[in-house]
Formats: C-alpha cells, structure tokens, sequence
C-alpha cells in the first residue's frame, strides 16, 4: 500500500466468478469484470473475420485452428478508422490486439481461436465479448448479432458467413471485405449504444413487429 501523501494510486481489478474455478495465480481477461477492463483501456478494437473454408470442410467445430483467414477487419478506437487485412497481412493485425482491449461477438469462441495458428496468444489478450456477456446476463445460450442488432439499431447484418466463403471461393474478395466491415460496424454500434445507454435490446424474430426485451448492461 502506497505510504501517506504518496500520489501514487492502485488499480484495483473486480474478479468474476471464473477465476475461483481454475487454479492459475494470475486472472485472464474472461476473469476479469467488464468494468475493469474497461478502466484498464482506455482504446478498444472490434473485431471479426470471414474464413475461405467451412466448418464442415475441416472435420467441425473440434478443428477450427483449421479454416484459416480470408479477411480481417477492425474498428479501432484510438484512430476512429476501420481497417482490412488479408492473410498476409495478420502479423499487424495480432500487434493491434496485443495493444487494445479486443471487443468482438463471440469471439472467444471463434474469430481468434482462428488466428491462433498466425502467432496470437490468446492468454496475452484483454478481451471484452458482447456474446458471453449477453447469455450470462440473460442466461440464454446462442444469442445472435443479427438479432441484438435488429433489436438495438432496428438494422441487422447485410448476409451470413456461409455467402461469404461463396464470394471468397469465387475470387470476389472485395464483397467479402464489404460484408466483414458491415459485421464490425454492427458490432461496433450495438457496443457504442450500450455504453451510451445502459441498455441494448434483443429482438428474437425476423419480424418487425416481434418482441423486443430490453436488457441492462455495463459497458463503460
């Protein structure tokens, strides 16, 4: 503890309650409360990839390390720009996570799973993901982006993964680009709105007038 008069002030991290289950000395970023994350960076980046294969192509969700990176594409927050990159180009890429809290939907569970084979150390990472923060506040699993989208900006996304993988497979590599960037765009928004607004909203159905729930977050 710092001494009397000393300017110096300590950081402290609130814990969630998956660090109590493993038993690693130093917490993860999943261990750690949004809040503290958020109070560590002061700059994020969203993120999101398209792959040139599917799941199915590479023997299922077991192997994923497998499918390999069409296009990558992120928002990042400390320049206000948007950014691309292929396969070639994923070195500069894994840097910029390495130095921001790396904001994404579901992508603990895929988009940097997939980027591990190109040198990201997952451990390393401070890692914010709406997905899991959404089914643990809800506690319902599989919650969609198109349907927090269509529900909090009252717009989804423009296509699905699998037209991407079709465009990338027909050499249309600026299509998949475009669809990537609108991925981290809607990402980025929904995101934006529930740190300006304590709230985002689920809409469970393609329909317009289908029901809309309203669920508190703490993103700021």
């Amino acid at each position: 503890m710092a001494a009397a008069g000393n300017a110096a002030t300590t950081t402290r991290i609130k814990l969630a309650p998956s660090y109590w289950k493993h038993g690693y000395a130093v917490p993860f970023s999943e261990d750690v409360s949004p809040s503290s994350l958020f109070l560590k960076h002061r700059h994020f980046l969203v993120l999101d990839l398209e792959t040139p294969r599917l799941v199915d192509e590479v023997g299922g969700w077991d192997h994923i390390d497998k499918l390999g990176v069409s296009v990558a594409c992120v928002y990042d927050s400390k320049t206000d720009q948007f950014h691309s990159f292929l396969e070639n180009e994923l070195g500069k890429l894994i840097e910029l996570c390495e130095d921001r809290l790396v904001v994404g939907y579901n992508i603990r569970g895929f988009d940097l799973p997939v980027l591990v084979p190109y040198g990201l150390e997952m451990k390393g990472l401070d890692v914010f993901d709406l997905m899991y923060d959404l089914e643990a506040l809800t506690r319902q699993r599989f919650l969609k982006l198109e349907h927090v989208a269509r529900g909090t900006l009252g717009s989804g996304k423009s296509a699905d993964g699998l037209k991407a993988v079709e465009w990338w497979k027909a050499g249309e590599v600026q299509k998949v680009i475009d669809y990537c960037m609108q991925d981290v765009r809607v990402t980025r928004d929904v995101f934006q709105f529930g740190r300006q607004n304590g709230f985002v909203k689920i809409q469970r159905a393609e329909a317009s007038d289908s029901p809309v729930a309203q669920v508190p977050v703490q993103w700021n």
